[in-house]
């Protein structure tokens, strides 16, 4: 008995691992927002989250499916904030953001 939930345990802690080991490295996360994608389709994400790899967006899809894809050195929870990839506007009046 006692080796059956060793080796139940040994086996958790190793598909942990493995998962682990499938996943790709971000050099930032951004989590919880919502997310207002600039695809052709302008869909909407929320909650959604982007992962970021250097100057590149990755990608972006809702928070559980990044988390389970991207290992992040650095996130941030953007809850209750909209969150518009890939546009920089140093310019912006608050009635034609959206």
């Amino acid at each position: 008995m006692r080796i059956t939930r060793v080796a139940a345990v040994a086996i958790a802690c190793a598909s942990v691992v493995v998962s682990a080991q499938g996943q790709r490295q971000a050099s930032l996360v951004i989590t919880g927002g919502i997310v207002v994608t600039v695809d052709g389709t302008g869909r909407i994400v929320s909650p959604g989250a982007i992962a970021i790899d250097g100057a590149d967006i990755v990608a972006v899809d809702t928070p559980d499916n990044i988390r389970r894809q991207f290992r992040a050195r650095e996130t941030i929870d953007a809850a209750g904030q909209v969150v518009m990839p890939g546009l920089i506007n140093t310019h912006t009046h608050a009635p034609m953001v959206l």
